[in-house]
């Protein structure tokens, strides 16, 4: 069988032009196509991303792009990743994937939002077919090899008017079984290119590996536990160590970003990974980050991390309120947080801080609270979002059936100050004054910055406005050791 798989992106009126430019291979689909093209498949990938960027956000050429693979390819069965921000954008997919291949071309969605919202896509986008619940190798290579969907585990389908919901799938629980990612499908030359937002603003040629599924805590804001399941699974650290040598004998980069949703999930096997790698010798080649909780970190696992070619930990500090924390269900204190950055600093890491404001029942006092905890951690880089319900999640299921209806989901790609839905304590006007107010003076000078760092210094032109904006507002900037790149 032939098949298209296709990741889409936020609505075009939400895509903030040059601010970002994402590196990630998408591991997801990857593991996806590679167990299709294992199996005989005929197997393509299109990434809406990918293609945007390569167009200078030309989007009549990026969609030209498109209808031209499904003019050539004329798949049998084409698949959508989508994240909620893209649900607009796979509506019109869909379409146009039925309009230029018939019919009878198979279209599925997958992913955490069709796994939360499966029942809502097929009701609302006609011409999506099916939509898999839960991990997709499995269900996906099931369809493609001719069976029924009513004999395949994990999927929602259309039948006689309603949509039934077949078994679930098992998951795969030993990954070294799944097919290793063909990067043959993908330009590599694109994927590890010199970049600063993989090992963010450190400017190398890096790639993103993925060594585990799953998280070891159920978060309110999170839905990732609808794909992944409950606990974690793990590659072997020999398969890890395989990919690592592989990444820098074959594509030449410097850098790893290990995307696991918590990389010291297993303490234990993380120390083990980091002997593993000094004994092969990679921290002498290569330099790489990932995520730990607060709770995770602890002088002897960062010293082996440093050790072993570690350069920078990303920490969910979400909040430096207690109470915030507490209503986030983040298992994790203030003091926790504190903790973290006091045992990095001495272990000699760079820290990542991933901050979230709009938090449910968020006071001035919390805001108030995380304002000052960044001024004293001052870390290397600052990742601010505003939250939002997202479907799968408990915070969106608490919402009024109205408000959840009436959800415009490409708000959720970027920076908007409700979502739709005020969370906070606050009033919407006290809230949104509020954080105006932030993103003037704390998030848009590291937003800045960042953008700064990232824009290649023959290009003069963008630095020199970059520069002439910093410097308006440097003087209130939070961070005491802002300075201007050179």
């Amino acid at each position: 069988m032939r098949v298209l798989l296709i990741q889409p992106v936020p609505p075009r009126r939400y895509w903030p032009r040059g601010q970002y430019r994402s590196m990630h291979i998408p591991t997801g689909l990857a593991y996806i196509a590679s167990t299709l093209k294992r199996a005989g498949h005929e197997v393509k990938l299109h990434i809406r991303e990918e293609h945007l960027h390569k167009h200078n956000f030309d989007w009549a050429a990026a969609d030209e792009v498109l209808r031209n693979l499904l003019r050539g390819f004329r798949p049998d069965l084409v698949g959508f990743s989508v994240l909620t921000p893209a649900v607009e954008e796979t509506a019109q997919l869909a379409r146009l994937a039925k309009q230029i291949c018939g019919l009878n071309t198979i279209t599925v969605a997958g992913g955490v939002h069709p796994t939360a919202m499966g029942r809502e896509m097929l009701e609302t986008i006609p011409e999506l077919d099916l939509v898999v619940l839960g991990e997709g190798e499995m269900t996906l290579l099931e369809l493609a090899n001719g069976k029924p969907p009513a004999e395949v585990p994990g999927l929602l389908y259309r039948h006689n008017g309603g949509y039934p919901q077949t078994s679930p799938q098992p998951p795969v629980r030993d990954l070294d079984q799944l097919a290793p990612i063909d990067y043959d499908m993908f330009d590599m030359n694109y994927y590890t290119a010199p970049s600063r937002w993989l090992i963010r603003w450190l400017e190398m040629p890096a790639m993103n590996l993925r060594t585990s599924r799953g998280c070891t805590h159920r978060c309110r804001f999170c839905a990732g536990h609808l794909v992944s399941g409950l606990g974690v699974r793990f590659h072997s650290i020999e398969r890890v160590v395989e990919w690592m040598q592989m990444a820098v004998e074959r594509f030449h980069v410097r850098g790893i970003h290990f995307e696991d949703d918590t990389l010291g999930a297993n303490p234990e096997r993380l120390v083990a990974l980091c002997q593993t790698l000094r004994r092969y010798g990679l921290e002498r080649r290569l330099c790489w980050d990932g995520c730990l909780r607060v709770d995770q970190a602890s002088p002897e696992l960062l010293a082996e991390m440093k050790a072993a070619g570690c350069i920078q930990i990303e920490y969910g500090f979400e909040s430096a309120s207690d109470a915030a924390l507490r209503r986030l269900g983040k298992g994790a204190t203030a003091a926790l947080n504190r903790r973290a950055v006091e045992l990095t600093r001495r272990a000699g890491l760079r820290i990542y801080a991933d901050i979230m404001i709009g938090l449910p029942g968020e006071t001035r006092a919390d805001l108030q609270a995380t304002y000052d905890f960044l001024r004293w951690a001052a870390p290397e880089v600052v990742s601010f979002g505003i939250m939002g319900a997202l479907p799968g999640t408990p915070l969106f299921a608490a919402l009024p059936e109205e408000t959840r209806r009436s959800l415009d989901y490409g708000t959720y790609a970027y920076f908007d100050i409700t979502r739709g839905v005020n969370l906070t304590a606050m009033g919407d006007e006290e809230f949104e004054k509020t954080a105006h107010r932030l993103n003037r003076y704390f998030i848009q000078p590291w937003m800045t910055r960042q953008m700064l760092h990232d824009t290649p210094k023959d290009n003069t032109t963008v630095r020199r406005r970059l520069r002439r904006r910093l410097r308006r507002f440097l003087w209130r900037h939070p961070i005491r050791y802002a300075h201007l790149p050179r």
